[in-house]
């Protein structure tokens, strides 16, 4: 496995490259030739060699003026340190960048926004969003400034800012129109007016996010909790099988929820029916709904538990452990109570080896979210259904 000397070596192999002139004349300099410039970026580069940032910080900084091997040397030396988590070390690179007095505007602006990620990585927002906020309207980095803005929008929970921002940078780059971000913003809007017990404002925020994302499965889901909410169960219901439907995946966070409505109505056949429809779908469909019923006890339709066994029989460790064949052919009371302790036991391996992955980058987490807290993609995190001994993903 690579030590942090090799990974600094090969960091400093990219530095090496943007400054080639500078290494073909390693140890042959004429005297009468040095200029101050030159000999501190030699200094500055041997230092860095012997990994010593500090006194190559201090040699690179100092130097006089620069041209565009250096300065291109100072944007490579920033990123290396900031992608090692030293930080400062990277403020101090950008913030002398800037401090030149004779520093193109363009040179000027790309030091701002590198300036503006290091104090993002550091945790400082208001100083980045000061930065950022500087660079919306420039030509050349606007449009990443836009990005970042609204990425710090999300990290602070300031939904109305990231969807004023999300407008301004559809009018700036068409790409980024119909990405669904729009719709997510929105639906946060919704819960936090849900969790503040005031329906009809989340109702008027699910409205608009309907407008750019109808049958949108998170809004569906939302709609379906506000109707239970309100005591509105066939409303809930209507909606819970609709997000199943467009997202067979979820299906064991959904089926629970909707199960629970169904009962609540009094509309059992209508959850039947429900699931009648969806094990048209295929095997990955009845397992998703033996998992849902393993995880929730409340779950007692005949299908439903057809599917559970029909699980539990097809895989040979778990028919040995719970005896199957006998079973099978035991009375149906002895069957009712060997079903709860095999759920029972089912539900323990599940929760263990349940977890949710987000499909773009493969972070794990333990329960459904919206926005992957790996890579701030969103509606990329699905379940993956499998048991404590199981292997792979499913």
């Amino acid at each position: 496995m690579p030590t942090e000397a090799a990974f600094f070596f090969a960091g400093l192999l990219f530095i090496a490259a943007a400054l080639g002139y500078v290494f073909a004349r390693l140890g042959q300099i004429d005297e009468d030739d040095r200029s101050p410039t030159g000999l501190d970026y030699v200094r500055g580069l041997k230092f860095l060699l012997k990994e010593q940032p500090d006194r190559a910080l201090e040699a690179l900084t100092g130097a006089g003026e620069l041209d565009d091997d250096t300065v291109e040397t100072h944007f490579a030396l920033g990123q290396l340190f900031r992608r090692r988590g030293e930080v400062e070390r990277a403020i101090r690179v950008h913030r002398d960048l800037m401090d030149r007095p004779n520093l193109k505007r363009a040179e000027r602006e790309k030091a701002q926004f590198a300036l503006a990620e290091d104090y993002l990585s550091a945790g400082l927002f208001d100083r980045a969003e000061t930065l950022l906020g500087e660079l919306r309207a420039s030509p050349r980095v606007g449009v990443d400034a836009l990005r970042r803005l609204i990425r710090l929008s999300e990290l602070t929970r300031e939904w109305e800012r990231a969807i004023e921002l999300h407008a301004e940078l559809e009018a700036a780059d068409r790409g980024a129109a119909g990405s669904g971000r729009v719709t997510h913003y929105l639906c946060e809007l919704a819960e936090q007016a849900r969790q503040a017990r005031d329906l009809d404002g989340a109702l008027r925020w699910l409205d608009r996010a309907e407008q750019g994302r109808p049958e949108n499965v998170r809004v569906l889901l939302l709609r379906a909790a506000v109707a239970v909410d309100a005591g509105d169960h066939d409303g809930a219901i209507a909606c819970y099988a609709r997000a199943a439907e467009r997202e067979p995946s979820l299906l064991v966070d959904v089926l629970p929820r909707l199960s629970a409505a169904a009962s609540a109505a009094g509309q059992d056949g209508e959850f039947s029916r429900f699931l009648e429809r969806m094990l048209r779908q295929g095997p990955q469909v009845a397992r998703l709904v033996a998992f849902a019923t393993m995880m929730d006890p409340r779950i007692r339709d005949p299908l439903a538990i057809r599917c559970l066994w029909e699980f539990v029989g097809a895989d040979p460790t778990l028919r040995v452990l719970v005896d199957g064949e006998r079973l099978a052919q035991a009375p149906e009371a002895e069957r009712t109570q060997a079903l709860e302790r095999v759920r029972g036991a089912l539900r323990a391996m599940a929760t263990s080896g349940r977890a949710y992955r987000c499909l773009e980058c493969g972070y794990s987490s333990a329960a459904l979210q919206w926005q992957c807290p790996g890579c701030g993609a969103w509606d990329t995190v699905r379940p993956r259904v499998r048991l404590a001994f199981e292997s792979g993903d499913r």
